[in-house]
């Protein structure tokens, strides 16, 4: 967490406080000729001050690294009750101890009461660090979701905008598939672009869709497009039994594929090969790299998913590129019926 709040206001802070203890140590002592010069409480008090506000402040700091309040709330307050008491005394032992020792301070009358409300103010600082904490990380998260509010609607509208009037598209395909009749070839090659067109009108607005739909409608552009560079171009797709309930995004397996075919060279000399392969928690499209030489990619494709992935979870897009092949690897996400 960001402490840039109390570093900027520790010249104010500290004096205050280590006033109210400098009060509290003349309370505490008692009778007037017990009570100790006092430039030498000041400084005693400005040092109990420093000590305890520097580490309760790295205390609570390292505990919202370690466990954040969203993640771990039980053991992030245990463990800050316990490690600030154990600090106040063992900090506050120690000064009192060098105190007796080597500057000849009387013993308190109320040393039990000092300690006591020490342990108060200090965890009353510990409060105020905490509420600041709590406030810069609720605007933190605040701005976050905004951020990848805003990113998952524009993604959602380059996916719309990407289709072209489909439902225009739809019927006209439809009209085709009834002129090409007994033309087996022509009818398959119509009824999978219709499909495929039918599948981005439904899912369109829908966050997540099953990998065993993605899958299928997946099978059906591959085929389309190996009937386009046949035999250049060999795409392949296995996802287990086992995770096809799992989910994704919709139509970004499709969108990986058109990008691998989009950017690489595919002829007779240079065949691209496409793997599409998933297991229980991811599912990732490989393809050979060759490069095209006029082609070059601005990477609207993978930000678009990214930022559709940003939205719905923490785990995160791995893209591999060792020079011969191109990897991405995408999280497989659970659907709540």
């Amino acid at each position: 967490m960001n402490t840039d709040f109390f570093k900027r206001y520790l010249i104010i802070i500290i004096p205050v406080v280590g006033l109210l203890i400098v009060g509290l140590f003349l309370v505490s002592n008692g009778s007037e000729t017990n009570r100790e010069p006092i430039p030498i409480l000041i400084v005693h008090g400005l040092l109990m001050t420093t000590g305890l506000w520097l580490g309760c402040m790295a205390i609570v700091s390292w505990l919202w690294k370690k466990y954040p309040w969203e993640q771990s709330p039980w053991a992030h307050l245990i463990l800050e009750i316990f490690l600030i008491f154990a600090y106040i005394i063992l900090f506050s032992g120690t000064i009192f101890l060098l105190e007796l020792k080597f500057l000849n301070f009387n013993k308190p009358e109320n040393l039990g009461m000092e300690i006591i409300v020490t342990v108060l103010i200090t965890f009353f600082i510990t409060s105020i660090h905490e509420s600041v904490f709590f406030y810069q990380q609720w605007k933190y998260n605040f701005s976050k979701s905004v951020r990848l509010e805003r990113d998952n609607i524009e993604a959602r509208y380059e996916a719309l905008r990407a289709q072209i009037n489909p439902h225009f598209l739809f019927n006209s395909l439809n009209s085709l598939s009834t002129i090409a009749g007994d033309n087996a070839e022509i009818v398959e090659h119509i009824q999978d672009l219709s499909e495929l067109l039918r599948y981005s009108l439904r899912s369109g607005e829908k966050e997540l869709v099953f990998l065993q739909d993605e899958v299928e409608i997946l099978k059906r552009y591959a085929n389309l497009q190996q009937k386009r560079f046949h035999p250049n171009l060999s795409i392949k797709i296995e996802a287990p039994g086992n995770c096809l309930r799992m989910a994704i995004p919709p139509l970004v397996l499709q969108m990986l594929v058109e990008n691998c075919i989009k950017h690489n060279v595919i002829s007779s000399e240079k065949h691209l090969m496409i793997d599409v392969i998933a297991d229980n928690e991811s599912i990732m499209v490989t393809n050979n790299l060759q490069r095209k030489q006029t082609e070059e990619s601005t990477g609207t494709g993978l930000n678009n998913i990214r930022g559709r992935y940003k939205f719905l979870t923490t785990h995160e897009v791995i893209v591999m590129d060792d020079g011969k092949s191109f990897r991405v690897k995408l999280p497989l996400l659970h659907l709540e019926l």
